[in-house]
C-alpha cells in the first residue's frame, strides 16, 4: 500500500497540502462555504463582475468560475475591467491581484476585501 507524498520543509515541518486530494481546498479557505462557492455577500457581486467581463470581452456569457485568460482576456481588457471596478465599486485593484484572481468570483472577493478596508 502506497502512502501519500509529503513535502518536508527545511524547518522540519511537513506540507499538509500534499496529502489533500486534487481539488480539495486549503484549511484557510473561506469558512462556512462549500468548495467552489462564494459567500452570499460576494455571490451577487461575482455575477456583476461576470457580466462586466462578458461586456468587455465581447462574449455572450461568463460564469463566476470562468478563467479570464481562457475567455480571451488580455492586458488591454484587464485594464478596462480594473478601471470599471474602480469606477463602479470604488476599489482600486492592482494589475497583479487581478491577474492572479483569474475568475469573477475571486475578483468579487477582492472587491469585498477592498470595500471592507476602505
Amino acid at each position: 500500500m502506497e502512502s501519500a507524498t509529503q513535502a518536508v520543509h527545511p524547518t522540519g515541518g511537513r506540507d499538509e497540502t500534499s496529502e489533500r486530494p486534487s481539488g480539495a481546498e486549503a484549511p484557510d479557505a473561506a469558512a462556512g462555504t462549500a468548495p467552489g462557492t462564494a459567500p452570499d455577500a460576494s455571490a451577487s457581486r461575482a455575477r456583476e463582475v461576470a457580466a462586466l467581463w462578458a461586456e468587455v470581452l465581447g462574449v455572450p456569457e461568463v460564469g463566476v468560475e470562468d478563467d479570464f485568460f481562457a475567455l480571451g482576456g488580455n492586458s488591454l481588457s484587464g485594464i478596462k475591467i480594473i478601471e470599471r471596478v474602480a469606477q463602479d465599486h470604488g476599489v482600486q485593484l492592482s494589475v497583479r491581484d487581478f491577474y492572479l484572481a483569474q475568475t469573477p468570483a475571486r475578483v468579487a472577493e477582492l472587491i469585498e476585501r477592498g470595500r471592507a478596508e476602505a
